[in-house]
């Protein structure tokens, strides 16, 4: 479970936008997955079972945060360092999700999964319980809407 705990970090917090609330998420994912291991079928991979998880979490989390305003969020300048090298991966980031926020919550599940977690577009599916064909057209069209905007 630990060599997947930074690439869930990577992949909620840009789904979520909050390093905190991914934290919170990454956190449950792997209790859930320590409570749940005898559970575990083996219908799909690990890999994916566990994505699915933090996928289950990160909706509900959303869903809270419809309903309250968040009023915890961290500012852009907690984010940045003195180190030149960091500020540009910090700002690069943050361009990152603001092109990615501009998605619906499908598409942007299914970009920060591929782009992002590195999953196969078969283990997206299987993680947002879509077909094959239609993750891979999503996908597609997410990336030229995000085309369309960077240009």
């Amino acid at each position: 479970m630990r060599r997947y705990q930074d690439a869930l970090m990577r992949t909620c917090t840009r789904y979520l936008g909050s390093m905190h609330d991914a934290e919170e998420i990454v956190h449950e994912v792997m209790l859930r997955v320590f409570h749940g291991l005898a559970r575990f079928k083996g219908e799909s991979s690990f890999k994916t079972w566990l994505y699915r998880i933090a996928y289950n979490e990160s909706m509900s989390q959303l869903r809270k945060r419809r309903d309250q305003v968040d009023l915890d969020s961290v500012s852009e300048d907690e984010h940045l360092s003195t180190d030149q090298q960091r500020v540009e991966q910090d700002v690069m980031a943050m361009r990152l999700d603001r092109w990615i926020s501009l998605l619906d919550q499908e598409d942007k599940t299914i970009v920060v999964y591929r782009a992002i977690a590195e999953l196969e577009f078969k283990e997206i599916a299987d993680i947002v319980g879509m077909n094959l064909s239609a993750v891979k057209m999503r996908y597609q069209r997410a990336l030229e809407k995000l085309k369309q905007h960077y240009e």
